[in-house]
């Protein structure tokens, strides 16, 4: 049995099971109690009606109250009867009519009796104004220096009253009665009718056709009312039989038809959620209604619409995160530039996780501290992130000193993260330690998750897998970068090597020749320091060389080159200088050698010295050979006038005051 099929018949049943009911009751109990029921409710619906026309004089009497507080004594009768007409066109009274002191007129509106026939409506005062009969009431108007007037207020009783109170009432006519004469009335009511029920009070029947109730005009009733309601005697069983029969034709037309409106939508969304499951994300159906079903369908297509909104965001964040790891791998294959490494990396990792700004700190060389590297979307938002960061405070710090990542939103509530100045923030954030070989090198943070959602697990997880890639590229960059340091460094003294020095000159005395501007090289040699190592050992030589580099790089420039030429020997390139400026820098270095003893504290204290060949391009050599060849020569020069004492190439006599 079908769905349609069983829902007919739900429907034929939940209709002929009642009918039949109520056929039964109809047939067996109604005929000896309809008469009196039908009395009764005529009688019911004449108290209604009777109290709605006393209400009449209640609102009138509060109509006029009303008039009399607009009036003054002093308004215009234009003045006054522009409020009255308010109170006309707000359905408070047909007609409202003010008079001054005198009886005259002083503001009217709709149609009102031209003076009161008594004080007050305690009774329901009726009069004509015209042709018209009204219930109105007339108040008094006072003020602390007398009376000023009276108010009028009434409303019709016409054939529209009656009319009204017929709808009211639910009954079949009604008639309104003056002095007991009909005065409205709201439809045609036989004259034998209104003769037999005018002289008689409640219910009565008054022909064979009608029953009447009359509620005669009295105390707080203006007028009377008279209600004549169609007698029904009782019900025809064969008419009834018919109409059931019509009945379960109706039911079960209605039901088929109500049946096939319910289940074709329900047949509509069983076929398209098919379609929907085999793949197909552009199907919707059409909704005819807006009841329950109409609602399940237009549910239905708004679940398609996200679905597919969804599947195109995961398709679209696919592409990205494919693009941001080929990008990744790339430039981590092919680059030995950390800036342009990190860079990447925050790039692709904002991408994957729809972070709108993000920052890379890596550790310093003595691991004390973290130090900004590169930073996206943090100064345009206003954030100002500190170029160093210490490892004891902050999210950051903390990440840097567990390696165990952090992720949430920024606040001061219960349960939110709570940053320190100046490291990077927002509203929501997100911060991974860079780990190579179980160490942390680096913290990857990200801040603001477009949409104004949290970072979620899954975008840890996504950001674990960019940062296990570039941690690994970031330690081959930091271990490329020490060997090309130790390649061109002395290892002892952290000075420039020959190597180094090689290249600088070269490319000094390039720039030298290239804008005609001066350039000196300097040769040292520290005086017999052969007996420091064959008295005190090789530490302590090897002390002695370092703290000299301290002292030889106190004495430069930053523009200048101090090379550990080998040995006991270096050697500086001075750009930008000329004869005298060698001269000067020759003087201080030997100052600066011999001026104190070498040694720490404890250490038996060394007085050493040492001895300069200064050589100046082009003057004394045209390339880098010569030039060291000639400072070379200068040196040997130094030495064989008693050591502790500098020479200019090409002059034999002393030009520095040697130690006595």
């Amino acid at each position: 049995m079908t769905l349609r099929s069983r829902l007919t018949a739900a429907f034929v049943l939940v209709v002929l099971v009642p009918l039949l009911v109520v056929v039964a009751l109809v047939v067996t109990a109604l005929p000896s109690v309809f008469a009196e029921r039908q009395a009764r409710g005529v009688l019911s619906a004449g108290q209604l009606a009777s109290e709605v026309v006393a209400e009449l004089c209640t609102r009138a009497r509060a109509s006029a109250e009303a008039a009399g507080r607009a009036y003054d004594g002093t308004a215009s009768e234009a003045e006054l009867s522009s409020v009255l007409q308010d109170l006309v066109d707000n359905s408070l009274a047909d007609g409202i009519r003010v008079l001054d002191a005198q009886g005259q007129t002083a503001g009217l509106a709709g149609s009102a009796p031209d003076a009161p026939t008594g004080e007050g409506c305690t009774d329901g005062l009726t009069g004509r104004a015209g042709e018209r009969v009204q219930v109105f009431a007339a108040v008094r108007l006072a003020r602390s220096s007398g009376p000023v007037g009276v108010a009028v207020a009434g409303f019709d009783v016409d054939d529209e009253l009656a009319t009204r109170l017929r709808v009211l009432a639910g009954i079949g006519q009604v008639v309104l009665l003056s002095g007991g004469e009909p005065v409205a009335r709201s439809g045609p009511v036989s004259d034998q009718t209104l003769r037999l029920a005018a002289g008689s009070t409640g219910v009565s029947v008054i022909t064979g056709t009608d029953v009447a109730v009359s509620i005669p005009a009295g105390q707080g009733r203006p007028v009377g009312v008279l209600l004549v309601q169609p007698k029904v005697e009782g019900v025809a069983l064969l008419p009834l039989l018919g109409f059931v029969a019509l009945a379960v034709a109706g039911a079960g037309g209605i039901g088929l038809v109500t049946a096939r409106a319910t289940v074709r939508p329900l047949e509509e969304l069983t076929n398209a959620a098919a379609r929907v499951s085999q793949g197909d994300l552009s199907t919707e159906i059409t909704v005819r209604s807006s009841d329950e079903v109409g609602r399940l369908g237009t549910a239905f297509n708004a679940m398609t619409h996200d679905l597919r909104t969804y599947v195109g965001a995961l398709q679209d964040s696919s592409d990205e995160l494919q693009a941001g790891v080929a990008r990744l791998g790339d430039t981590l294959s092919g680059t030995h530039d950390l800036d342009r490494i990190l860079r990447v990396v925050l790039d692709a990792a904002m991408a994957s996780t729809r972070a709108q700004a993000g920052a890379v700190l890596l550790l310093s060389a003595d691991r004390s501290e973290l130090e900004l590297v590169v930073e996206q979307g943090l100064r345009e938002r206003g954030v100002a992130v500190a170029g160093r960061l210490p490892l004891d405070a902050g999210i950051v710090g903390r990440v840097a000193s567990t390696g165990e990542p952090v992720l949430g939103r920024v606040g001061a509530g219960p349960g939110e993260l709570q940053t320190e100045p100046g490291e990077p923030t927002g509203s929501t954030l997100i911060a991974v330690a860079l780990t190579s070989s179980s160490r942390v090198i680096g913290v990857l943070v990200l801040v603001d998750r477009l949409g104004n959602g949290e970072f979620t697990d899954r975008d840890l997880s996504t950001l674990r897998t960019f940062t296990s890639q570039a941690t690994v590229a970031v330690d081959n960059v930091l271990l490329h970068q020490e060997a090309s340091r130790l390649s061109i460094t002395d290892g002892l003294t952290g000075l420039w090597n020959y190597r180094y020095f090689q290249t600088t000159v070269d490319k000094e005395i390039e720039r030298a020749a290239r804008f005609g501007r001066p350039l000196a090289l300097l040769m040292l040699d520290l005086d017999h320091f052969k007996r420091v190592n064959d008295t005190h050992g090789h530490p302590r030589g090897d002390a002695v060389l370092v703290e000299v580099a301290a002292r030889l790089l106190d004495e430069v420039r930053d523009v200048d080159t101090l090379a550990r030429y080998g040995g006991e020997e270096f050697v500086v390139v001075l750009p930008e200088t000329d004869e005298q400026g060698a001269s000067r820098a020759a003087d201080r270095i030997r100052d600066a050698v011999s001026s104190r003893p070498f040694g720490g504290q404890g250490d038996l204290p060394l007085a050493l010295t040492v001895s300069i060949g200064v050589a100046v391009f082009p003057e004394h050599g045209a390339d880098a050979a010569s030039l060291l060849h000639a400072a070379d020569q200068a040196l040997y020069v130094a030495k064989r006038s008693g050591r502790d004492a500098w020479r200019l190439a090409g002059h034999a006599e002393s030009v520095a005051r040697a130690s006595d």
